[in-house]
């Protein structure tokens, strides 16, 4: 197994390292990340570098839209609260082939005080990438949009995406945000109404996550109120007690209108 996962590795940034490996079946395609037409850039890519003990690989509405055959295009749903500049990111969250897919533009820009729709054809790259015998899916996928700034800052300003093919889920039931440590931590995650100290829900505690260990973290909205929330992430590198703090501020809205 860990001898085939290197080679799938090998196939999109081999050429970075100086390894020459074969390409997957039937890729007459450039996986290579790039431009992809004026509204993305999308391929495989190297490791990212983000410079944060803790990084954020998804932020999204906790949706399933299952499916048996790839379908043609993927999509991203995303309410904008305000005018702001939305910095879109999609990658896998257990990364195989490093894929990566940002710059993202609906066809109309994004739209303040609206649902923003963004497809993308899963024939460029996607179904090019294979775990086993199947191409990346959705559920492989982990996306973050940024508002007001393309890096990551403390704390980030988000809007949670929803992931789908076809149909977009009506309305946002639940969180999942996807963690993912620089180093070994522990690590206590509480949420809040923005502006309130008090709680929503249970605090989640995780006594040891290992570097580079992907962790989601998730919430019932239950009978929150449309607007702000914040997420508080703090805690201590297990190497040296150094400490981990980072916040994130999100807004729901419970009704997508799918």
């Amino acid at each position: 197994m860990r001898s085939a996962k290197m080679t799938r590795r090998a196939v999109c940034f081999g050429a970075l390292a100086g390894v020459v490996a074969p390409a997957p079946p039937q890729s007459g395609a450039n996986l290579d990340y790039q431009s992809r037409g004026r509204r993305y850039k999308e391929g495989c890519r190297g490791r990212p570098s983000t410079g944060v003990p803790l990084d954020l690989v998804a932020a999204m509405v906790d949706y399933r839209e299952p499916y048996i055959q790839l379908p043609p295009e993927f999509q991203a749903l995303v309410y904008l609260p305000g005018p702001d500049d939305v910095h879109l990111t999609i990658r896998e969250v257990d990364p195989e082939y490093y894929y990566w897919l940002d710059t993202a533009q609906p066809e109309a820009g994004w739209q303040p005080g609206r649902m923003n729709r963004f497809p993308w054809p899963t024939a460029t790259v996607i179904q090019h990438l294979t775990y086993g015998n199947r191409p990346i899916a959705l559920a492989d996928l982990g996306a973050v949009a940024r508002l007001g700034s393309e890096t990551p800052q403390n704390p980030d300003h988000l809007a949670p995406v929803a992931l789908y093919h076809s149909r977009p889920p009506a309305e946002a039931t639940g969180y999942r945000f996807v963690f993912q440590p620089g180093s070994p931590v522990h690590l206590m995650f509480t949420l809040s109404a923005d502006g309130n100290r008090t709680p929503v829900g249970k605090p989640q505690e995780f006594p040891e996550l290992g570097a580079n260990e992907a962790q989601a973290v998730m919430w019932k909205t239950g009978g929150w109120a449309d607007g702000w929330y914040r997420i508080a992430a703090s805690g201590y590198k297990l190497f040296d007690n150094t400490r981990v703090d980072y916040a994130i501020r999100f807004y729901h809205r419970r009704m997508l209108g799918g």
